[in-house]
């Protein structure tokens, strides 16, 4: 039988005497008005007659039957639709039962076209009655809903994807804490990023939206502003600095990018501008611009100091190599005091590191010296007189005091003495047992240094004494903001 019969005539012609049905002479009346009602619909149909399921249907099912068209006309129901009658089968049981079943994309995995494909289909399942009433078979009105079902699951899968972007969007806006704008091309806000709201202090965009980009930034901030909206909308990508404070007045400084946003066409529709908080680090940049001042001032105090250290050692000094030596030992000594003092930022140091960094190089000596007090914390600049002092001290004393020979040893104490609300810092170098010791006849560099550094930095009074017992040198000086002790 050929593919391009219609149906109603492939019916007529067909041998029915071979199959369960007989001749169609025979048929009871039911059976040929069911069938003759059936080829006439335009809606996809089909009859399965008999206790042998023989299957009768139109043109539109016999397009759901693919290759086994037209050789299913006749043949048992359950056969053509073998692959699947454990799904459609107890369908079937349930109309020859007299039980109307409508289903709606049911999935079924058919064979029709030679391999497994999935497809969903729409139908009903009406029991068919013979001329008693009795009944005899069942009638398929169906629709084949695959196409629909893909769709739909394309448009749901796309749905879903398309949400998911958005969620993960959102999320990466939320994330961020970048200030992230949407600006018009008249220059007016018209998006804000959740992450933007929160870093900008903004709980409601409606507070912001529409207001003029440019003229929330400060100082300069506005005519750059300006001339990066200018550069977008010709299609450029421009980037500068700027204050600007956030909605609550909270002082900000930002690093600001502002590109293009261009159409499908390629025109340039809106304008995209990312702000990135650089608060901490704009101060970190004046903290450091500060520290380079503050470095530079001190290192032409050093370089001052050295200068004077120089010029008094070599006055003061009867020959170059004794010049030479004695600076080269207090240029030490200056170089551990500026050691300590930058392991502290140069904000001081207490006074046992002082002490220690005075006598720094005396190995020999050291087990004769002993140290007393209490912690006490000096800025820097008595810090320097302070180590400087210390070494000049030891140094006389190794040469010509206490430790000159091997019985001198020197006490060095200080302590706090005074009511609380008037305390003084009082220091004492002691040296004994050493040679009998005669007031020298001039005062050299080192006794200049001890006197007069120290009684300026301390802003109290000093003495160096020559007693013939040994050299002592006192401090009595009043806790101040230039010296700050532990009380």
């Amino acid at each position: 039988m050929a593919n391009s019969l219609g149906m109603a005539e492939a019916v007529r012609i067909h041998d029915w005497s071979l199959s369960p049905l007989g001749p169609r002479d025979s048929w009871p009346q039911s059976l040929r008005t069911t069938v003759d009602l059936m080829l006439a619909s335009g809606h996809a149909m089909c009859l399965v007659w008999g206790p042998g399921l023989t299957l009768i249907y139109n043109d539109g099912y016999a397009d759901f039957l693919g290759a086994r068209h037209p050789g299913a006309l006749g043949q048992s129901f359950r056969e053509v639709w073998a692959e699947i009658w454990k799904d459609i089968g107890p369908l079937v049981e349930r109309a020859y039962a007299g039980e109307t079943t409508t289903i709606t994309d049911m999935p079924l995995v058919m064979t029709r076209k030679g391999f497994p494909e999935e497809t969903w289909w729409t139908f009903s399942y009406s029991p068919a009655f013979d001329d008693d009433g009795a009944v005899a078979g069942l009638l398929d009105v169906a629709s084949d809903s695959s196409s629909r079902v893909l769709a739909e699951r394309e448009r749901d899968e796309a749905e879903a994807k398309l949400r998911e972007s958005e969620a993960f969007m959102r999320n990466v806006l939320a994330a961020s804490t970048d200030c992230i704008k949407v600006i018009e091309l008249d220059g007016s806000l018209s998006f804000l990023s959740e992450g933007g709201m929160q870093v900008m202090e903004v709980s409601d965009f409606n507070d912001v939206n529409g207001c003029i980009w440019a003229d929330m930034l400060k100082d300069d901030g506005t005519e750059l502003a300006l001339r990066a909206l200018d550069a977008a909308r010709q299609g450029r990508s421009t980037h500068f600095e700027s204050a600007a404070d956030t909605y609550l007045g909270t002082p900000k400084h930002w690093s600001v990018s502002v590109s293009p946003i261009f159409s499908e066409a390629g025109v340039v529709e809106r304008i995209l501008s990312v702000s990135r908080d650089h608060t901490a680090l704009e101060q970190s940049r004046a903290q450091q611009r500060l520290l380079n001042q503050e470095l530079n001032h001190r290192f032409k105090n050093i370089l001052a100091m050295v200068q004077s250290i120089a010029s008094q050692t070599f006055r003061d000094a009867k020959s170059l190599d004794e010049a030479a030596h004695a600076l080269a030992s207090r240029l030490v000594s200056l170089g551990h005091a500026t050691d300590l003092l930058t392991s502290s930022s140069w904000h001081g140091a207490d006074l046992h590191t002082i002490i220690d960094a005075g006598l720094a190089g005396i190995d020999g000596h050291r087990d004769r010296i002993f140290v007393s007090g209490p912690s006490h914390h000096l800025n820097a600049q008595a810090a320097l007189a302070m180590t400087l002092a210390v070494h000049e001290l030891v140094t006389n004393a190794i040469k010509y005091g206490a430790l000159s020979n091997d019985a001198g040893t020197v006490l060095l104490e200080w302590k706090f003495a005074g009511p609380q609300d008037a305390r003084r810092f009082c220091l004492r170098w002691e040296e004994r047992d050493g040679p009998e010791v005669a007031p020298p006849t001039s005062r050299g560099f080192g006794s200049r240094l001890i006197e007069r550094s120290l009684r300026s930095y301390f802003r109290g009074e000093t003495n160096l004494g020559f007693p013939p017992a040994g050299v002592v040198f006192t401090i009595d000086a009043p806790l101040s903001n230039n010296v700050e002790g532990t009380k």
